[in-house]
């Protein structure tokens, strides 16, 4: 089944470079000799053998994110990165609008089981700062990663921890059973030392903490409230 599993994945990132191949020798001149053709073709085949395939519906725990090159691409914008994203955890999680003020979350696309990985992340890039975006991987290490993971909304009561990877970045595991459809939330305070870029939280849950004061001031809580599932500096 492994084999298979690489196959479909590597499908999708071909399907997904040849769009990115054909949108950008639109834009230039030198690639107009460059017939469109073959591109069109190659997206049917593609797309002919993927119906082919089997489906990935034996994961026990969700894929890590599966690249051809071992690192993220390029992408044109946003939207194709949300694309790009859902298509690799396709029927296992998708970004979604929220229908709130939060603007987009994440979604489960099948049921989890307490522990199951949920989804891996890559760091695209670091620094010594903390952004609105950036999680705090030491005490002067601050992470972008890619997505989906940085969709993933906060909660006081989260369902999904963090586990620091071998890749710099954070995996995250279902702290709960988790039905299909939930959002998926984490609790920021598992990672950040301080939260600067907020003060109150609105995550309205019924254990919700009100005033975000990061795990310097909440580090007992993480601690019972989620066990193993925070970084792993803030164990030290």
């Amino acid at each position: 089944k492994l084999p298979t599993m690489f196959a479909i994945r590597r499908s999708n990132r071909i399907i997904t470079s040849i769009k990115r191949t054909i949108f950008r020798a639109s834009l230039s001149q030198s690639s107009r000799n460059l017939s469109s053709a073959p591109f069109c073709l190659q997206i049917k085949t593609i797309r002919d053998v993927r119906k082919n395939q089997q489906r990935l519906s034996y994961f026990s725990t969700a894929a890590d994110p599966i690249y051809d090159d071992e690192s993220p691409p390029i992408f044109i914008n946003l939207q194709e990165e949300i694309d790009d994203a859902n298509e690799r955890y396709r029927d296992i999680l998708a970004i979604r609008d929220t229908n709130d003020i939060r603007g987009r979350g994440l979604f489960s696309l099948r049921p989890f089981k307490t522990g199951d990985k949920v989804m891996s992340s890559l760091v695209l890039s670091t620094q010594s700062k903390r952004s609105q975006y950036t999680l705090q991987k030491d005490w002067d290490l601050h992470v972008n990663l890619d997505l989906p993971s940085r969709f993933a909304n906060h909660s006081c009561h989260a369902n999904i921890g963090v586990r620091d990877n071998d890749d710099g970045g954070y995996d995250f595991y279902a702290l709960e059973e988790i039905k299909e459809g939930a959002e998926l939330v984490w609790d920021y305070e598992m990672t950040e030392w301080e939260v600067g870029s907020m003060d109150t939280c609105l995550c309205g849950c019924e254990r919700c903490r009100k005033k975000f004061g990061g795990f310097k001031k909440s580090g007992e809580v993480i601690k019972k409230n989620y066990g193993e599932f925070f970084a792993d500096y803030l164990k030290k």
